[in-house]
């Protein structure tokens, strides 16, 4: 049975009127250290998808999102051994995401999220927030 991964990004309004997502950098010593990616892992047994992100924004960054806030950004991928699904909310006004789980967290314009190195099986999750921009910011 292939693991469960469950991912979520949360924007904040940027400057001129752009979202800015929050993305995390994957701590040296971990696979695929140094790479940036959607804070979000492993969804434990009898554990939802949305619990589970919620639950991994808090142990990874700190920042507290309630799984009822959460919103899918489409199906969930099947990639290889690994299921994927992403979630994304708003972040909530006090957030001050900092690094726990991880190497550095950094907010950025979703110009930017081509530019930065994320594991390939984030390629189709980051493609989506990408598009989810555009919707929401048009």
């Amino acid at each position: 049975m292939p693991s469960a991964i469950a991912a979520v990004a949360i924007a904040r309004p940027g400057p001129l009127g752009r979202l800015e997502w929050l993305v995390a950098q994957r701590l040296p010593r971990a696979t695929l250290g140094g790479f940036w990616e959607w804070p979000g892992g492993k969804v434990e047994p009898g554990e939802s998808s949305a619990d589970a992100a919620a639950r991994e924004l808090l142990e990874e960054v700190g920042v507290h999102v309630a799984a009822m806030d959460l919103r899918a950004v489409g199906p969930a991928l099947s990639v290889g051994p690994i299921t994927l699904e992403l979630f994304w909310a708003m972040a909530p006004q006090d957030a001050e995401p900092r690094a726990i789980g991880c190497a550095q967290v950094r907010w950025v314009e979703v110009s930017a999220l081509p530019h930065l190195r994320f594991p390939p099986a984030n390629a189709p999750l980051t493609e989506r927030i990408i598009a989810l921009d555009r919707v929401i910011t048009s």
